[in-house]
């Protein structure tokens, strides 16, 4: 049996049609199959009291549609066979759900061949990236059409991730003390001014994070991926290590004379030197970042900076503003973690209006009105003052916080040592 021929008699009766009609991807469908389709649903609207195809009164209803101007008398028995054929057949019910993965993958075929076709004739088309497009488009369907996105996690499992605290914990203990650990799916931004310590902060909580991740993920070999489209990726190595260590640079030095600072990492992540892995990405898009994610199998992912990536995607209404831009990227982000069930961790800075200020607000996020914020579960902001007496001094804030601990406030508004050349924050008494 065709699809075609399949669909048509699956969709013949009233509620399958209300219930699977929209869901059948147009381009899987032949022009015959498209147009009996469109003409089942004028047919159910106009009587609303029929709940199947009739072969008799949807011929003439048919008929009444496509004049003899629009369709020859060849035409008009070519669609009487097939709506006989469509009307007299059955379909095993254990068919419905089959045919929607085979309807998204016909879809996909139809695409496939015609980017092929624009390739080879020659139009600018980005082969490897159009075709990723329709792999994704393709696995974002069956999981939609076919797979049953029912949360079915029990509660009681839910309650016991509370109860133990289960997800990445904070090395910073004002940090620790106001938000929940990170797990699969959550946002978190970190922002501060430019120079200020952002890429330091990262830094001492990745080492702290890595040395979570085998306890989170038993036998799986994820690791997190700190993505660097900034300065030169090598800096930030140096200052993982610092942080890790505990070490200054010329501390590190020693170790790495005595033979041992391969080794000493290893174990400060936990046991596994590759737990912890940089990459720069300067010039890359988000799809050829999707794919390193997608390599990867990471725990959790760091951007720094995920303004600076070049965005392929669609922005809502066509926005072109950079706060449009910006907010299009923060939701692609979001959605990658929940993808791929991963804390996803992104750094941005603080605009001028928060410069000076130890506890910035909601709305100095550089270049966003609020994009960014309504991307994010949690914001932490890192603040200074304008005072050279202070110039160590970081102020730790949360302007958003939607994984709050029950009891404390959102905010830890605390300030904290910033020991620069360990890489580290020490937390005032």
């Amino acid at each position: 049996m065709s699809l075609d021929l399949t669909v048509l008699r699956l969709l013949k009766t009233r509620d399958k049609y209300e219930r699977l009609a929209k869901s059948i991807p147009p381009r899987a469908l032949d022009v015959k199959t498209a147009i009996l389709l469109a003409d089942f649903g004028r047919f159910f609207r106009e009587f609303p009291d029929v709940q199947a195809i009739e072969p008799a009164a949807f011929s003439v209803f048919f008929a009444s549609i496509h004049n003899s101007v629009s369709m020859t008398d060849e035409a008009h028995a070519v669609y009487r066979h097939i709506i006989k054929d469509v009307v007299e057949g059955e379909v095993d019910e254990a068919l419905e759900q089959g045919l929607m993965a085979r309807l998204v993958a016909a879809a996909a075929a139809v695409e496939t061949a015609d980017l092929i076709a624009k390739y080879t004739a020659g139009d600018e088309v980005d082969l490897a990236q159009g075709l990723q497009s329709i792999i994704d488009n393709y696995n974002t369907q069956v999981d939609r059409k076919v797979k049953n996105p029912q949360v079915l996690d029990p509660i009681e499992d839910l309650l016991k991730e509370e109860e133990d605290d289960t997800g990445f914990h904070w090395r910073m203990g004002c940090l620790n003390r106001h938000i929940k650990p990170i797990r699969g799916g959550d946002f978190i931004v970190i922002a501060a001014r430019p120079d200020k310590g952002k890429t330091s902060l990262i830094a001492s909580e990745a080492t702290h994070w890595a040395a979570q991740v085998d306890g989170l993920f038993p036998g799986e070999r994820r690791s997190i991926m700190w993505l660097n489209n900034e300065g030169p990726g090598k800096n930030i190595v140096k200052r993982c290590f610092q942080a890790a260590l505990n070490a200054t640079t010329e501390k590190l030095v020693e170790y790495s004379k005595a033979g041992t600072i391969r080794q000493q990492y290893a174990e400060a992540l936990g046991g596994r030197g590759g737990t912890l892995r940089v990459f720069d990405i300067h010039g890359m898009n988000n799809v050829e970042v999707e794919d390193l994610i997608r390599l990867h199998k990471p725990a959790i992912v760091i951007f720094d900076m995920i303004d600076n990536v070049n965005f392929l995607g669609m922005t809502l209404n066509n926005g072109q503003r950079t706060d449009q831009l910006l907010e299009a990227m923060y939701q692609w982000a979001r959605l990658l973690g929940v993808k791929y069930d991963c804390g996803m961790v992104a750094t941005s800075q603080i605009s001028a209006d928060g410069d000076g200020q130890q506890y910035p607000t909601l709305p100095m996020l550089k270049d966003s009105k609020t994009g960014k914020q309504g991307a994010a579960d949690v914001i932490i902001t890192m603040g200074t003052v304008n005072d050279e007496t202070m110039a160590d001094y970081r102020y730790m804030g949360c302007t958003k916080n939607k994984r709050g601990r029950t009891g404390k406030s959102n905010s830890p508004l605390t300030s904290v040592m910033f020991d620069r050349d360990r890489s580290r924050f020490v937390e005032n008494e």
